[in-house]
């Protein structure tokens, strides 16, 4: 995790430098949320996705090359990957698109990368905003995004503001994983 963590920190300080606007996202973003109200509540994760704006790709790639990356198309998923070769898919910077919808039946597209939806860690990274983040969860509302939200729901970071500037639809999936969480608490 301290190698993530380190990569995480690297690509987000270059692409500060770079006046690229990202953010990092997924389980890092979830960890780093959380680490805000209890450290030792973080969960480990094993890859670092970031959110990213078509129009920035050009700049995005010069600033990554230097840094020893390059972009890639896997399987219609887009990547930056280090240019060693012998690297797995999972060691690359994965890549969303902000404003489109990762998959064709989500419920709401990738937030846009904006100032009021970013935080700037205590480590100098650069993640999605808390709403930001829940609504990417509840979207792609896979067992380890519910999980995730999960780890939001306990360490009461999920206020009735941030609740009610959720879609309706959002508001019933964070309401199942509530009712999941406190049958488990049982």
């Amino acid at each position: 995790m301290d190698d993530l963590r380190q990569k995480a920190l690297k690509v987000s300080q270059t692409l500060q430098k770079a006046h690229v606007p990202h953010a990092v996202i997924g389980g890092l973003a979830v960890a780093a949320h959380v680490a805000r109200v209890n450290p030792a509540a973080q969960r480990n994760t094993q890859d670092m996705d970031i959110l990213l704006r078509r129009e920035d790709l050009d700049k995005a790639k010069q600033a990554m090359d230097v840094i020893g990356y390059r972009f890639r198309k896997v399987m219609k998923l887009h990547a930056f990957m280090p240019k060693e070769r012998g690297h797995k898919f999972v060691e690359g910077v994965h890549v969303i698109w902000a404003n489109e919808k990762v998959r064709e039946d989500y419920l709401a597209p990738a937030p846009n990368v904006s100032d009021h939806g970013i935080f700037l860690g205590e480590d100098g990274v650069q993640y999605i905003g808390l709403l930001e983040l829940l609504t990417m969860k509840l979207t792609s509302f896979r067992l380890k995004d519910k999980v995730h939200v999960q780890d939001l729901i306990e360490q009461k970071l999920i206020t009735k503001k941030v609740e009610m500037a959720l879609p309706v639809e959002l508001q019933m999936r964070l309401n199942e994983v509530k009712k999941e969480t406190a049958r488990e608490q049982l």
